[in-house]
This record gives structure tokens, C-alpha cells and sequence, in this order.
């Protein structure tokens, strides 16, 4: 089986790797282009509703030649009469052709009012990917760079600044599913520093991308396994410490300060409610009270 030919550098490299990675596949949403665009459809819908209700009153009081009977009252109160009035010879009404292009602009601006809507729900992409694509744009594999208009809607890796400069309304084919604040620690952050380090020894780099990548959801995988340790842990933690407070003030002030901890660790690992956060932390210290109660009931027998 033949293999294709790397790429050109260029537009050709660039899409070859959005199309390995998905979520450096950042583009931008036109959100500016999009509102102009349905502004102007509004304004045509708007005046062709009023011209509709100028040529309804035109012909309200106007006589049909064959029957004497007031065309206008007729069309208002039955569809048929209206519809079949396109195809009467002698008929001068253009109500019916007037609906049917108040009916193709209207189709029009919902279509563009619910692509605006489902563009504007896309999310924004990870700093970084973000950061990756300006890193691989402006590095040594794209030579010669992009040097159009739109090479600059990513932004540059010359600076901080430079990196800020990119085009403020940025999407992605596919973002990453970070739902905690750790996890978008170690996806973000701690992912480089850990391949430096450790992952380069085990993991491969891909022959077609020259890239080593690490799966989101191993990723997710490991975060949840972090959370449910910490989460064991903080309980038998706190038991074993309270147990050799005897001092009842120590033993209240250990269990504030376990308790804060754990209501931070739900913040940074769950990503938890502020109701999920107290309900949670109220049953955490209801075991400590229990604990201290029960302890100080046997060494009381």
C-alpha cells in the first residue's frame, strides 16, 4: 500500500495536522460578518411586512370586476380565495407572489439565525492548543510561514503580548472536555513538563505527525484516580490525627482546618456546586463529631 506524500509546507501541513488533531483545528466564527448579515436580512423582512400591510390595505377596497364582490375581504378571511388569485388572468392582486418571497426571505434569516446561534454555542478553544498552534505556525516545520491576512488570527509566539493578539472570537472542531480544574491543570500545564521528564522514555512519537500525544481520556483517567485517592485519603487523614489530639479546643480547630481543605479539594477536583460543596462538607464533619464522640464515650467507660 502506497503512502501519501508529506505535505507542502503551508495551508497543505497545516491542515494535515488539524486533521491528526482536531483541537488545534481552530478557526474563526465571522461573528461580526454574522450579525451584519442577519441586521440586513431583519431590515428586509422588517420592510417587506410593511410593505405587505400597505398592499393589503390597497386592495381591501377593491372590486372584483366579475363578480362585484370586494376582493380584499376575501382574501382575508379565505386562504383559497388568496391562492387561487395567482391564477386568475384578469386579477390584479400580488398578495400571494408577495407572501411567497416574504416566505423565502424569512426561511432564509432562520436558517442564518440558528447557524448564527449554534456557531456562537461553540466553545472556545484550550489556551493550550492555542498556544500550540502559534508555537508549530511561527517554529521550524512551517517554513515558509503563512503570509496572507489570516496569518495573524492565531496570534504569535514572539511574547505574552504577542500570544494575547490573537483574533478574539476563536472556535475549535473539537474541544477538550475539561471538567474540573485539576484536569485542566494536568492537560494544559502539567502535560509538557510530565513528557520532559517521564513520558518521553515510554511514549512513541507518531511517525506521520512527528508528535508524541497522550489520549484525553487517559488523562481523564488519571485525574479521577488523584480525586478518589484524596477523597479516601482526607477522611482517614482526619480520624488518625483526632485520635491522638486529646486537647478538645485542638481537636475543634483540626477539624476547621480539615474541613477547609476538603471543601477545597471539592472545588479543585469536582469542580462541586456551592449547595454540593456544604452538603458534602457537613456530612465530612458529621463522621469527625461522631468519631470524637464515640472516643470520648470508651475512654469514659
Amino acid at each position: 500500500m502506497s503512502t501519501l506524500p508529506k505535505p507542502i509546507s503551508g495551508y497543505p501541513q497545516l491542515a494535515d495536522r488539524m486533521g491528526l488533531f482536531p483541537e488545534i483545528a481552530i478557526f474563526k466564527r465571522f461573528s461580526d460578518l454574522s450579525a451584519r448579515n442577519l441586521l440586513y436580512l431583519q431590515a428586509e423582512l422588517i420592510q417587506m411586512h410593511l410593505n405587505l400591510r400597505e398592499l393589503e390595505e390597497q386592495e381591501r377596497d377593491q372590486l372584483d370586476k366579475g363578480t362585484g364582490v370586494v376582493k380584499g375581504s376575501r382574501y382575508a378571511v379565505d386562504w383559497d380565495e388568496l391562492h387561487k388569485s395567482r391564477k386568475e388572468m384578469n386579477n390584479e392582486s400580488d398578495q400571494w407572489q408577495y407572501i411567497l418571497e416574504i416566505r423565502a426571505k424569512l426561511k432564509e434569516y432562520e436558517k442564518s439565525l440558528l447557524r448564527a446561534h449554534a456557531v456562537a454555542a461553540l466553545d472556545n478553544p484550550a489556551s493550550s492548543d492555542l498556544e500550540w498552534i502559534q508555537n508549530y505556525l511561527n517554529g521550524s516545520e512551517m517554513r515558509p510561514p503563512l503570509q496572507g491576512a489570516d496569518s495573524n488570527i492565531w496570534g504569535h509566539n514572539d511574547d505574552k503580548a504577542a500570544r494575547k493578539r490573537h483574533d478574539p472570537d476563536l472556535t475549535a472542531v473539537r474541544t477538550r472536555q475539561m471538567e474540573d480544574p485539576f484536569t485542566r491543570l494536568v492537560m494544559t500545564t502539567l502535560v509538557q513538563p510530565f513528557h520532559r521528564y517521564i513520558g518521553c522514555y515510554f511514549t512513541k512519537v507518531d511517525p506521520m505527525s512527528g508528535v508524541a500525544s497522550y489520549a484525553d481520556e487517559s488523562m481523564r483517567n488519571f485525574t479521577r484516580f488523584v480525586a478518589t485517592f484524596f477523597a479516601s485519603t482526607m477522611l482517614l487523614v482526619s480520624i488518625n490525627a483526632l485520635y491522638f489530639i486529646k486537647d478538645m479546643l485542638m481537636r475543634l480547630v483540626a477539624i476547621s482546618g480539615f474541613n477547609v481543605v476538603f471543601a477545597l479539594c471539592l472545588l479543585i477536583f469536582a469542580k462541586a456546586k456551592p449547595i454540593e460543596v456544604f452538603s458534602t462538607t457537613s456530612a465530612f464533619t458529621a463522621v469527625q463529631v461522631v468519631f470524637i464522640a464515640t472516643n470520648a464515650t470508651v475512654n469514659a467507660i
